[in-house]
């Protein structure tokens, strides 16, 4: 199995707990949950460091968050970086990405790569018609190649098995031409500022990484369990990053008859962040199980079917959460309400304004009730 490029972190905490786990589902017997991993891996924030940087109103892949980039704006100055290719052609990427959705797939992308160089290449050269590349003689040197004036670029192994999907996805010149401006800019931030900055804060990064696995220990494993044992993975990852704000990223891939999934959420850099950020790692685990109830057909009228997909992870999350952890009942509506829930704490009004929020198709309420009853 091709490991993929996250999969070799800054920093892991591998998790085995004592528990045992018992299921009656046969991908339990591939999948244990103990062994999810929380790791933190710069090269992978990257990625969405210059995602954050375009402002998507109204849109479920924004990333962009005004406290983040006036955060980033002071660590330039702080570091006496001068402004790099991402200053400049922000606000021009940025009108570019609002105007072609297809470009959201980048926020997906990088879990599809065996390694972060081989990504940013396959960016870059998306023009390149890997199809029409003539093998190479194994006997020829480059010495050889560069005598005999053949000037076919070198290329990762990897980044050629990625360029025709990029094509596919990004079909038009104007998307292929912004992908490539996008991994000039992420490659000219990563090298005059992101390396500096994050080596800068390592010691941050591994208070907040051990603040989440403290919780983890204690609570999360065992709250998350019951979901995590019917997500049909057979590798979990929990990705931690200083980008992500009130929301997060999850995304399964095939590999084979292996199933690798990776959710990303924020880095809690303060102890009352810690919950929300466990919050996204619960929503994106338990849409890997009631997704199905929508692709089963349990709708009775055409609706959103994305729309429904969301409201129905918030609402089983709801009723799981007061049944099985009322303690992080209340957190867990204010948190997904955000400024809605304004100052109201008393959680029978939390919840309703929540239901509120959140509104699901009379017809899936029986089934996913049920569901959650036989966690």
């Amino acid at each position: 199995m091709k490991q993929l490029f996250w999969g070799v972190a800054v920093a892991a905490v591998v998790l085995f707990l004592s528990c045992s786990l018992a299921s009656d589902e046969t991908l339990s017997r591939s999948f244990d949950p103990n062994q999810i991993q929380i790791l933190l891996n710069p090269d992978v924030d990257i990625v969405y460091h210059t995602l954050a940087h375009f402002f998507l109103p109204n849109d479920a892949s924004n990333l962009y968050s005004a406290d983040y980039i006036k955060l980033i704006r002071q660590a330039k100055r702080d570091l006496e970086v001068p402004p790099t290719k991402l200053d400049s052609m922000r606000l021009e990427l940025e009108k570019s990405y609002r105007q072609m959705p297809r470009l959201r797939f980048l926020n997906l992308a990088p879990f599809i790569a065996d390694d972060y160089a081989s990504f940013k290449q396959a960016l870059l050269m998306i023009d390149y018609d890997v199809e029409k590349e003539r093998p190479e003689d194994s006997r020829e040197t480059l010495e050889l190649r560069k005598a005999e004036g053949k000037t076919a670029p070198l290329i990762f192994a990897n980044a050629k098995r990625l360029i025709p999907l990029f094509r596919k996805r990004f079909p038009e010149p104007a998307e292929r031409q912004f992908v490539k401006q996008f991994a000039e800019c992420m490659e000219d931030e990563q090298d005059h500022f992101y390396k500096q900055y994050r080596e800068a804060r390592s010691e941050i990064d591994q208070q907040s990484l051990e603040r989440f696995t403290q919780f983890w220990h204690s609570e999360g494993l065992r709250v998350i369990r019951p979901w995590a044992t019917k997500s049909a993975v057979n590798v979990f990852n929990i990705f931690l990053s200083p980008v992500m704000r009130n929301n997060g990223r999850g995304g399964p891939i095939n590999q084979g008859e292996q199933v690798i999934f990776n959710v990303v959420t924020s880095l809690p850099e303060t102890q009352e962040m810690v919950p929300g950020a466990f919050f996204v790692v619960l929503h994106e685990t338990t849409h890997r199980v009631t997704d199905r109830l929508v692709e089963e057909g349990r709708l009775s009228s055409p609706v959103n079917s994305d729309t429904v997909r969301e409201n129905l992870v918030f609402y089983a999350d709801n009723l799981y959460l007061k049944s099985h952890y009322s303690q992080h009942h209340a957190a867990y509506l204010t948190f997904f309400l955000g400024s809605m829930s304004g100052r109201e704490s008393n959680v029978d009004t939390l919840e309703k304004e929540f239901i509120k929020a959140y509104p699901l198709p009379s017809s899936l309420i029986a089934p996913v009730e049920e569901l959650v009853k036989e966690l």
